[in-house]
């Protein structure tokens, strides 16, 4: 069985400098981690991005997919229809699409956790440094 679970998360400073953070889990195990930074952005759209990039990265099919995220923002606005948003529009539109579309690839429903920021979740606490990295770089 391949079980994918991907924690995400994104960054942002008071001057607009922004970035986020990636890992990968395969059954259990870290195989990739990634970040890049951004200039002229926000903290949601940090958050989004780094969910779009884990979502588009799933290739080939698999058994399950979680998507993990300290943003409830981003949970809303992608998984409750009853949240409709004002900002970030056209990011959530592809979002969504790349969701609905990767679905097909995932034999199981997506999965979607929140987990608490800056807690005593070693793979969010990753995801976090490495957004921070990035967001202090560009």
């Amino acid at each position: 069985m391949t079980n994918y679970k991907i924690y995400t998360d994104g960054s942002c400073r008071a001057n607009g400098n922004g970035g986020i953070g990636i890992v990968w889990l395969k059954n259990d195990k870290k195989v990739l981690e990634y970040s890049k930074g951004y200039k002229n952005t926000t903290n949601n759209k940090m958050e989004l991005r780094a969910i779009m990039i884990a979502v588009l990265s799933i290739k080939e099919p698999i058994d399950s997919l979680e998507i993990v995220t300290d943003s409830e923002y981003c949970i809303g606005v992608l998984t409750n229809p009853t949240w409709k948003p004002k900002k970030n529009i056209e990011l959530i539109r592809v979002i969504k699409e790349a969701i609905s579309a990767k679905q097909k690839l995932v034999k199981s429903p997506i999965k979607w956790t929140h987990t608490k920021g800056h807690a005593d979740d070693k793979w969010n606490n990753l995801c976090d440094k490495l957004a921070q990295s990035e967001s202090s770089m560009v």
